[in-house]
């Protein structure tokens, strides 16, 4: 049985005749330090089971970052912001300032949702490369936080600018708006 005057205080004076305890170094205290067998272990131990659940699926896959924007297959480079002329855009038309319109996006392939191109539909869509903020970008994100059609909540749309070829040939700034968040 453990007697309460057997058990050191945490705080306060050394008792009378207890000896001092020599601690190791912390970390980056001199040219000796090294960790303690214990610690070691431990961060072994918990690196292995990091590991081990990672494979086994447990955490989900690393998302691509888009703070610098991102690109698609190499061919699309997207803005992750609204440029500043789009900037007090409501709801509609959104991606601005140029005619934004839904019949300009494909709707299927690779390049589903983006703007049709001279590739896609010859002679009456090609697109503006690098035409976005700082001619460094093909398209950006636009998002707005109220009510948007069915969006209760909110919606952000990627915004692809190109140009498309009236029936007298003259052409014309257009913008395909796809939804790619709907917040209800």
């Amino acid at each position: 049985m453990i007697e309460l005057e057997d058990v050191p205080p945490l705080r306060g004076t050394r008792p009378p005749g207890a000896q001092r305890v020599r601690r190791r170094p912390v970390s980056g205290d001199g040219p000796g330090f090294r960790p303690a067998r214990r610690s070691l272990l431990a961060g072994l131990a918990a690196a292995g089971a990091a590991a081990g659940l990672n494979a086994l699926g447990v955490f989900p896959p690393a998302r691509q970052a888009i703070s610098s924007g991102f690109s698609l297959a190499g061919y699309y480079d997207i803005y992750p912001r609204c440029p500043s002329y789009a900037s007090n855009h409501n709801c509609s038309p959104g991606c601005g300032p140029s005619y934004v319109c839904s019949w300009c996006c494909r709707t299927s392939g690779t390049y589903k949702g983006f703007h049709k191109s001279g590739t896609s539909h010859p002679g009456w869509y090609k697109l503006r490369p690098n035409q976005c903020h700082g001619s460094g970008y093909d398209g950006w994100s636009w998002a707005y936080s109220r009510k948007c059609g069915r969006c209760g909540k909110g919606v952000t749309w990627r915004c692809h600018d190109g140009w498309n070829k009236t029936k007298k040939g003259n052409w014309y700034k257009t913008i395909c708006r796809k939804a790619t968040a709907c917040k209800n």
